[in-house]
């Protein structure tokens, strides 16, 4: 026997039923569309946050380890008008800018180097930058200045200021302009990323020591 015969009168699904089915598995459809897609602009949402985030752990450890061991370099002015003055420390700064003396490892260059800390803009928005420039001791091989490295991107803000000890048995005082002849005690960079919960400020120990 190769198959059941047709009975006229066996149940079936009707037209309706077919019709409420499809729309049915339509709305489960989209519901597990939409699902998805807010799945995944959630992962990308979070992996941009990560993203950031470790920048801004990259960028702590950078700033530890590199202002830590800023050199106590003078410079004489270069200014014409400036002759005859004493020269000055190479370390000055403001709220949102930091120029100051150190060395590149050899692996990269070798070397000392100025570098200045800045923020840069740039189509709308903000990046901290590096500016890299060799420190001159009037020998002809000196280094060539290096392309201004991006530290981080997307900054809101920036805050840098300065802890100065008036002497060994004071308190001494944060204050957001250095313009001293010594290295400050501490230096605090407050750094906030669009989009990303606030950092907690990065306090670094100059190593080296400049008589004061």
């Amino acid at each position: 026997m190769i198959g059941a015969p047709f009975k006229p009168d066996q149940a079936g699904f009707t037209l309706l039923e077919v019709m409420i089915a499809t729309v049915l598995l339509a709305i489960v459809m989209t519901l597990l569309l939409g699902g998805m897609r807010v799945g995944a602009g959630s992962w990308e949402r979070g992996e941009s946050q990560a993203e950031q985030t470790s920048s801004l752990l990259v960028a702590d450890n950078f700033f530890r380890s590199h202002l830590s061991d800023v050199l106590p370099l003078f410079e004489s002015p270069t200014d014409p008008g400036q002759a005859g003055f004493a020269p000055h420390l190479l370390f000055r700064g403001g709220v949102h800018e930091l120029e100051y003396a150190g060395t590149l490892p050899p692996q990269v260059r070798g070397g000392m180097y100025k570098f200045r800390l800045y923020l840069a803009a740039e189509g709308g928005r903000s990046d901290l930058k590096l500016a890299i420039r060799p420190f001159s001791t009037g020998s002809p091989g000196d280094s060539q200045a290096i392309e201004d490295v991006r530290i981080l991107e997307n900054v809101e803000s920036l805050r840098i200021s300065y802890y100065r000890k008036i002497n060994a048995e004071a308190d001494g005082q944060w204050i957001e302009e250095w313009k001293e002849d010594f290295l400050p005690s501490l230096v605090k960079l407050e750094i906030a990323l669009i989009g990303v919960p606030e950092w907690p400020a990065i306090i670094v120990v100059p190593r080296a020591e400049t008589g004061r």
